[in-house]
């Protein structure tokens, strides 16, 4: 077994969930519910392309922004350039807008007043367009005369969700390149505190960002509002601080900050697909820009350092997110270290414990059986150190327990009708008459068959949990038969009784046979194999969250993917949960008697799950074919032993054997299922629910019986 496996076994249940949620009818309607809401997350605010063809998209590419503050308002005239890109000429464009990002600072909010729009052709000629006060939603709102307007929706705009936008309705277009000039006056951009006051621009932001070639922005402050002292900041891109220059001549009467940005400048990541602008004012000078601001929450505060550190924190956050990053990297390699080391450690002093014994040789094949044990138990025994089965429900067991009642003669199996089919609702088991007493020689109860007067073999703790079960459904009955389709309903039925069947099945075999027998150094046998078990699954969660939503969400923040620290770190988690599930079977607390038979059971089990039983050329008496194929029924692996059988027993000995003479049944695919499909009876009723019969093939081990338009 190897990692791959294991990894394929582990991630089979997260694959059955979500068939089973999408299969679910709540969630389909969820998901159409999503496809009509409009108001909340898009697509593109997890990453995603909005729009399902790549074809379909309207871009911002280039943009020229000018600002000229106006004490505590902003008069903005922007050009800005559309890559405008249709799928289809059936499908044009006929809308474009712009954001005009809303902020609420200090209990004061920035709101906007467009003041024209027109469009700019290439000759350098202007088009006007009409303002109008119809927002158009529907279809038939996009007509060709319905075009060259604009639509300032102050709060209420469709796209791309409630802030303030811009929508322009262009006359339809296919594919082009459209520049606009848009005038608007931005109030409420400056804030005034105690000790200084702040002229905040948020030039460009939004996913949109991303698209953009070129940017050029001048912010324009008349002398007369022009501070003495000030502090000037720009943030923004994936380098955290954009370079501007200063002018006081570059236009007459104003101080000019300009950025020149191209498209090398211009990388954002998602944390910082921003462009803004801020200057702080201090000293005499402090309020010139900000005379007629509101009151907000902190007018009458001291703030001023409060804000430059702020701003150079926005300024250095990038060579500041570098050296966490780096650090996250380090702290990640030193715990993926310690985690192997500590988990390779932990694992050899769990096998060190002398109550662990192991086996003094590990046979491939085993060919006679070891014991007369418990079918229930020898499947356990057999599983008890394979990862990928130990924990499976209880099926083909049930079918090697009939089987060996069968054998035993305490159960015999028969057709209702003889010249039917064997089918559920034609086969019968009959419990035989039987009687206990003492021999002469022993004070022991002994149990014999009341008719013949045999002695019969003493049956394992499985076998008698199994006939009690039996003789509880049939004690109402006239006769002492009772039909597989019948069982299974008595057993559906029954789900109290069943309940504690199962149980009992689950456990008493493991404490009569397993410790009380000699096989298991103590009761609780698995204990610390559960812990380890408990631990890798608990590092398997772990390590999903790493890889995907620490990560996930990690993208979205200065951290990013930290250099792959979690990356490094989730996967040093899978290789923990893989390396404790795989060695987790190691540390059954055996005795010496226990961890070789157990060994001689898994040699057994290699044996009949091989070709070499079908190439034997040794005669084999018909008892030791009958508990082959009772052992390989429980394995899940009949199949092996039934071709065997055919192709080297005898007829003649065939019809002598209890279990063997019924070939067209027990011989066949349909006793297998049948016996399966009564397992998930028995576990789906001591839930309290109904199975509905189901059969299923498999087997356990080689085998097993059967934009903006």
């Amino acid at each position: 077994m190897n990692y791959i496996s294991f990894f394929i076994q582990k991630i089979k249940p997260f694959f059955r969930i979500i068939y089973s949620l999408l299969k679910a009818p709540l969630l389909f309607f969820l998901l159409i519910a999503l496809c009509f809401w409009s108001d909340g997350y898009t697509l593109e605010d997890f990453g995603i392309e909005a729009t399902l063809n790549p074809n379909d998209y309207c871009h911002i590419t280039d943009v020229n922004y000018t600002a000229v503050v106006q004490d505590t308002n902003v008069s903005i005239t922007e050009y800005l350039t559309f890559d405008v890109h249709a799928s289809s000429k059936s499908n044009p464009f006929k809308e474009l807008w712009r954001e005009l990002p809303e902020d609420i600072v200090d209990g004061v909010k920035v709101t906007y007043r467009v003041d024209s729009v027109s469009q700019v052709l290439e000759n350098g000629e202007e088009i006007p367009y009409k303002e109008t006060s119809k927002m158009y939603w529907e279809d038939s709102d996009y007509t060709r005369d319905a075009t060259q307007y604009w639509h300032h929706s102050a709060g209420s705009g469709r796209h791309p969700d409630d802030d303030e936008s811009l929508l322009i309705y262009i006359p339809w277009t296919y594919r082009d390149t459209l520049t606009f000039k848009i005038q608007y006056t931005m109030y409420n951009a400056s804030l005034r505190y105690n000790d200084c006051a702040e002229l905040y621009l948020s030039l460009f932001s939004g996913k949109s960002v991303k698209w953009l070639k070129s940017y050029q922005a001048k912010i324009l402050v008349p002398n007369e509002l022009m501070p003495t002292d000030y502090y000037a900041y720009s943030f923004g891109t994936k380098y955290s601080r954009i370079p501007f220059t200063e002018s006081d001549t570059l236009v007459p009467g104003h101080h000019a900050f300009s950025i020149q940005l191209d498209q090398k400048d211009l990388k954002f990541n998602h944390h910082n697909r921003y462009i803004e602008f801020c200057l702080l004012a201090y000293g005499k000078d402090k309020h010139i820009f900000a005379q007629s601001a509101p009151r907000n929450q902190y007018t009458f505060y001291n703030v001023l350092d409060e804000c430059i550190a702020e701003n150079e924190a926005y300024s250095n956050q990038v060579s500041r997110f570098r050296m966490y990053r780096l650090l996250c990297l380090a702290i990640c390699i030193c715990l993926s270290l310690c985690i192997i080391s500590r988990t390779k450690k932990r694992y050899q002093e769990a096998l060190n414990n002398p109550q662990i014994a192991k086996p003094d040789n590990e046979p491939e094949y085993f060919r006679d059986i070891p014991s007369d044990l418990d079918p229930y138990f020898a499947s356990e025994l057999v599983f008890l150190k394979d990862p990928f089965n130990k924990n499976k429900e209880k099926q083909e067991e049930y079918a090697a327990i009939l089987l060996s009642l069968v054998r035993k003669k305490y159960v015999t199996i028969t057709k209702l009708n003889t010249l039917s089919d064997w089918k559920d609702t034609n086969t019968l088991i009959h419990l035989e008459p039987i009687h206990c007493g003492e021999e002469n020689t022993s004070s022991n109860l002994v149990t014999y068959h009341s008719t013949t007067g045999e002695i019969l073999e003493p049956l394992t703790t499985s076998e008698r949990l199994y006939y009690d079960l039996l003789s509880r459904q049939i004690s109402s009955r006239m006769s002492q038969s009772i039909s597989l389709y019948s069982l299974q309903q008595e057993i559906d039925e029954d789900y109290v009784y069943t309940n504690n069947f199962i149980k009992n099945i689950e456990k008493k075999p493991a404490l009569e046979c397993g410790f009380m027998q000699g096989y298991f150094s103590q009761m609780d046998y698995d204990a610390e194999q559960k812990k380890f078990e408990k631990s890798g699954n608990l590092s398997f969660v772990l390590a999903i969250i790493l890889l995907v939503f620490v990560n996930g969400f990690s993208y979205f923040t200065p951290m990013m993917l930290s250099l792959g620290a979690y990356t490094l770190l989730g996967i040093t988690l899978l290789w923990r949960s893989a390396f404790l599930s795989m060695k987790a079977p190691d540390l059954v607390f055996f005795t010496p008697f226990g961890a070789n038979e157990q060994a001689k059971w898994r040699g057994l089990y290699n044996f009949l799950n091989s070709n070499t039983l079908m190439n034997e050329r040794e005669v084999h008496e018909i008892a030791l074919w009958e508990k082959y194929l009772i052992y390989a029924t429980a394995f899940g692996i009949s199949e092996k032993v039934i071709s065997a059988i055919k192709l080297h027993v005898n007829t003649l000995d065939i019809d002598t054997s209890p279990i063997l003479h019924h070939q067209s049944y027990i011989h066949s695919s349909h006793f297998h299922s049948t016996s399966r499909g009564f397992g998930r009876s028995l576990h789906t009723s001591s839930r309290g629910g109904f199975s509905g019969h189901g059969y299923g093939g498999g087997g356990r081990g080689g085998g097993g019986g059967g934009g903006g338009h």
